[in-house]
């Protein structure tokens, strides 16, 4: 029945049967029946389930003492985790069964680990190492007589090569996959769907649509493979490519309904649900694309309603299932702290030695967390449907949502308001994106075309709307990819009779997406903040601090008091990561609580510590402001760092986003006043990474990041973000940025520059 593709009816018989070997004490048999079982959920695309039932084979397996089937499932383990795009996890099961096996089991199991590995090492941007383990692993299938593994092998190697654009390299290896598959009539769709997006990228768009009709067809016969969403959004996008929209939306839609299931069934923890959404993107845009294009030639309305459902439906939706959507989780709590603290410290190695070793070691232990959540409970699937109209009516009749969505060729901007949803085209993304390079450049140097460029850009991307979208005072926006540093309150508006920000006009925030936004509006809360001011700032950084005291102390000694100076002690010796002090954070959190004019609590010096940030972060405060150091992460892409103070161990303490992404607060504004505090790379569907991101995980209601670096000094944009928060009723966050930098705007001087009160924004879905 597997044999056929008859996976549901396979899988009653593999229960039956791993039932009755339980019964019986048949820890081999029972291995292998729950193995088989999972074989049947992970091809009909269900990974939750997939997972649980290869663990718990695995654990079967180990008790039987059976390490040839361990390092099958170990095999099916790593390619379910690779498939989700958590690929240090996947990295992780490959090696350890490496490592395990021997003898004739080494013999059998090898090339698929080889090939196997390979994949992840590709997908890790190392190809050098992946092209001599697809050598070594498709030899071994070769000498082996495994001809569906050698063609397997041969495929992976050409689909990494077509990933990153290298089509003479791509064509030879999925060539000779389809010469062995063809000759000795093996299954032929994945060979069809391969060519046949290599001849779409090539641009014999005639061929590429005979190969993925073929796919297509394979598909679709009764005992062939579940149909799988990339098939009809490669079919799709040769139809976009040749005009014929209408047949490409009903492929995409296809497309689209079947990735719906595939995202929701990926393990709920966030390296799967990231790599699912940067892996669907490509679905949605190009949907978005034709449903757009025939929107402008029909006029048709519904079709500008499903594409914004469709593109927002992706938008951030991982962390949407993460903040609205997740269960409680079984996990050993004791043994994931001692994990996190040990990240940390390993950060801060990699980050002082710029070891290559040590970066990996930092890569591993983010893995064992993941597999020590590796068996969450199911999780509800967010509601979609309907959001266009239920966003529509939660804005109220100030504020506009303006939805972005850039591509090669062309870029749309979606406008919603209480009157409805309209439509605008916009230029490709390399054009906005060197606007936007042309724009930064110029104010962080406070150069005279600084005007001219911000003018510019502001055309390009709001000149088009309607002017009652223009009338709003409030605007949300929903960014894709590349338009996260583009600095919105700075830009010119008008240059007549004198020039006007767009934050003298309105106030902006960034939303993590349409969903994210609606979900934030009415989630169901334990209470509000209380109103607590937390400030974090003036860490111990070096040994040379005239603050570090020469004894061993009590570092949690009277650190509940409020505006306390903490002067617990901390050994004193050269630190590993030697930072310089922050001068003016110490005066610039005394300012700010000031300005608060409310209880207020200050972690600083040796006080600033993790334990007593956690500690404090359980009273959810109304706002935390950290005046540190922001570093950048030694993995690539890179995020921030909040630098703390010493240990005990002469290490300065970094709080990573990995580590507040597993809080769980219910704190109001979290304000990041250190350099490149939003640091995190964006990534498509997903959004702004880092320490912006895990925040918002952990359950902040909204967060103030910096765009680029900003002076150490005694923050009065912060002491009027704050005076404001605390005084203006029913005032949010992005209404007191916005009056703090129209403050700063008529202080005169340098505060009244953008680049001082421009770098700052609102992220959050207040």
């Amino acid at each position: 029945m597997f044999g056929t593709g008859q996976y549901g009816d396979a899988a009653n018989y593999f229960e039956s049967l791993r039932r009755a070997a339980l019964a019986a004490r048949e820890d081999d048999l029972a291995a292998r029946a729950t193995g088989n079982l999972g074989a049947c959920q992970f091809a009909l695309h269900q990974y939750q389930p997939a997972l649980r039932t290869f663990l718990e084979a695995h654990l079967l397996a180990d008790q039987a003492g059976d390490a040839s089937y361990a390092a099958v499932l170990d095999v099916n383990i790593a390619s379910l985790y690779s498939e989700m795009g958590e690929l240090e996890a996947a990295a992780q099961w490959i090696e350890g069964a490496l490592e395990r096996v021997s003898g004739k089991d080494r013999r059998d199991h090898l090339p698929k680990l080889l090939i196997q590995l390979a994949t992840v090492r590709a997908r890790q941007d190392r190809m050098p190492e992946a092209a001599e383990l697809f050598r070594q692993g498709t030899d071994g299938a070769d000498r082996a007589g495994d001809l569906e593994l050698y063609a397997i092998g041969w495929d992976r190697l050409g689909e990494e090569f077509l990933k990153r654009g290298d089509l003479p390299k791509a064509e030879a290896p999925l060539l000779e996959a389809y010469r062995i598959r063809k000759l000795h009539k093996l299954a032929l769709e994945g060979s069809y769907r391969n060519l046949g997006r290599l001849r779409l990228a090539q641009g014999d768009l005639a061929s590429a649509s005979t190969l993925l009709d073929r796919a297509v067809e394979l598909a679709a016969r009764p005992q062939g493979p579940i149909p799988s969403w990339d098939v009809y959004h490669f079919r799709g996008r040769v139809r976009l490519a040749q005009g014929r929209l209408r047949e490409a939306l009903d492929d995409l839609r296809i497309a689209a309904r079947l990735a719906r299931a595939w995202r929701w069934s990926a393990p709920p923890y966030d390296a799967a649900r990231t790599g699912a959404e940067g892996m669907l993107d490509q679905v949605y845009s190009a949907l978005v694309e034709a449903g757009n294009r025939l929107y402008l030639e029909t006029g048709d309305p519904a079709l500008i309603r499903e594409t914004f459902e469709a593109a927002e439906e992706n938008r951030a939706g991982s962390l949407r299932e993460l903040l609205f959507g997740r269960r409680a989780v079984s996990v050993d709590v004791a043994a994931t702290g001692e994990a996190l603290d040990r990240l940390q410290r390993e950060e801060a190695q990699a980050l002082r030695t710029q070891d290559p070793h040590a970066q990996d070691v930092v890569r591993a232990t983010r893995a064992e967390i993941v597999r020590m959540q590796a068996l969450p409970e199911a999780v509800a699937h967010p509601a979609t449907t309907g959001m266009l109209e239920r966003t529509r009516a939660a804005l109220d009749s100030h504020t506009a949502l303006l939805s972005f969505h850039l591509g090669d060729s062309v870029s749309w901007l979606c406008a919603l308001d209480r009157g409805g949803l309209a439509l605008y085209v916009l230029p490709p993304r390399k054009k906005i994106e060197s606007q936007i390079q042309a724009v930064t450049r110029a104010i962080r140097e406070d150069s005279t075309d600084a005007g001219p460029a911000g003018a510019n850009l502001y055309r390009t991307l709001f000149g088009p709307l309607a002017s009652r979208f223009r009338d709003r005072t409030r605007w949300l926006l929903a960014l894709d990819e590349g338009l996260f540093d583009v600095p919105v309150a700075t830009l010119l508006e008008s240059t007549r009779p004198r020039p006007v920000y767009v934050a003298e006009r309105r106030t902006t925030v960034v939303v993590p997406g349409a969903g994210y936004w609606l979900e934030a509006a009415t989630r169901p809360t334990a209470g509000q903040p209380s109103p607590v001011f937390l400030g974090v700032g003036d860490p111990i950084y070096n040994a040379a601090d005239p603050r570090l005291p020469h004894g061993r102390g009590n570092a949690a000694a009277g650190w509940l008091w409020p505006l306390r100076l903490f002067t617990a002690s901390v050994p004193s010796a050269a630190a590993g990561l030697v930072l310089p002090r922050l001068v003016a954070s110490g005066a610039e959190l005394d300012h700010c609580a000031r300005a608060w004019d409310g209880e207020s609590i200050l972690l600083r010096g040796a006080g600033a510590t993790r334990r007593n940030l956690a500690e404090q972060m359980r009273r959810n405060p109304a706002v935390v402001h950290f005046a540190t150091h922001v570093l950048e992460s030694s993995e690539r892409p890179a995020c921030g760092l909040i630098a703390l103070s010493l240990t005990e161990g002469k290490e300065a303490e970094l709080l990573t986003p990995f580590e507040i992404a597993h809080w769980r607060i219910d704190a109001g504004l979290i304000v990041l006043s250190g350099c490149y505090s939003d640091q995190g790379a964006a990534l498509p569907g997903t959004g702004l990474m880092g320490l912006t991101r895990a925040w918002l995980t952990a359950g902040a209601r909204a967060v103030v990041s910096s765009r680029w670096p900003t002076p150490d000094e005694d923050g009065p944009l912060f002491q009027a973000l704050y005076r404001n928060l605390r005084t203006e009723r029913r005032a949010d966050s992005g209404q007191a940025l916005r009056t703090a930098q129209l403050e700063m705007i008529r202080s005169g001087g340098w505060h009244a520059q953008p680049r001082y009160w421009g770098a700052y924004f609102v992220i959050g879905g207040e």
